[in-house]
């Protein structure tokens, strides 16, 4: 009687993963020894490595897969906890900068009304050339004459 389903693919599902060659080809030897199509000392040969870096490759890859099978709480992962120190921290943080703001303006508007303050060299008095002379004698002038 004939089983109904797809044929197994076996190393074949390793080339449409994202990966390099490679990886992929590493990937696939360590399956073909752990199916029993492949020798130890072929697989070594074929990767270019010694039996302890082979071990070492196939025992760290079976052990991030197992750990990758672990089961899982199911739905979203709750957001992370912000420790209460660190909250602290950032609302002093937020803090300070507020103030460095803040005396960064003072320290503006403050130059700003000293350079306005100061008197040019031109000029001794505040009063523009203009307003000097209105400001002269010419009112008084005006008045004698019409004595």
């Amino acid at each position: 009687m004939a089983t109904a389903g797809r044929k197994p693919l076996g190393t074949g599902h390793v080339d449409p993963l994202r990966g390099s060659e490679r990886a992929k080809l590493r990937l696939e030897t360590i399956l073909d020894t752990l199916r029993g199509e492949l020798r130890i000392a072929d697989a070594c040969q074929q990767l270019g490595v010694c039996e302890s870096r082979f071990f070492a490759l196939r025992n760290h890859w079976l052990q991030e897969a197992l750990e990758l099978l672990e089961p899982r709480p199911a739905g979203r992962p709750p957001k992370s906890q912000v420790d209460p120190r660190q909250k602290e921290l950032e609302q002093t943080n937020s803090q300070l900068e507020q103030q460095l703001l803040e005396a960064q303006v003072r320290r503006d508007v403050e130059q700003i009304l000293v350079t306005a303050d100061v008197p040019t060299a031109e000029s001794e008095s505040p009063l523009p050339a203009s307003e000097k002379k209105m400001r002269g004698g010419t009112r008084g002038r005006s008045r004698r004459r019409a004595r």
